[in-house]
């Protein structure tokens, strides 16, 4: 075998090894088949529309391949209020069954962005819902 073909041939090894080595295999006991299905996140807000000082109840349930995921590797609320302003990313907790929850409350009017932005099984999904939040005389 030539030097050139020799060569080609030890490249073609390499990517080989670097391609495979770049897939995420360790994603928590999920086989191959089941990597191809992204994960499924619905986010509701309970109320959709509140007034200033009142709470919505806000769950992002997340599945993949059907079943809950109870091993998200991050799941976060953004809040954005419409034309600017108030900004803020919250770190959201696991409460079981695929559910990942928090209550919260704003003291200024206005639409806001609710977006959840979830991290799990090598995937990300940030679906959005509105939230209104009237003035309480209203």
């Amino acid at each position: 075998m030539s030097r050139k073909k020799m060569a080609l041939f030890a490249a073609m090894v390499l990517m080989a090894v670097a391609l495979s080595a770049c897939s995420d295999g360790d994603a928590k006991g999920v086989d191959d088949e089941m990597m191809l299905e992204p994960i499924l996140v619905d986010l509701t807000l309970s109320p959709d529309t509140i007034q200033v000082g009142e709470t919505v109840a806000i769950q992002a349930k997340v599945t993949h391949g059907g079943a809950p995921v109870e091993d998200a590797d991050k799941v976060e609320f953004e809040f954005a209020m419409q034309g600017g302003g108030l900004q803020v990313t919250v770190p959201v907790q696991h409460a079981g069954d695929g559910v990942y929850q928090m209550d919260k409350s704003f003291d200024r009017p206005g639409t806001y962005r609710v977006i959840s932005h979830v991290t799990a099984r090598g995937q990300h999904s940030m679906p959005l819902k509105e939230l209104t939040v009237l003035t309480s005389d209203q």
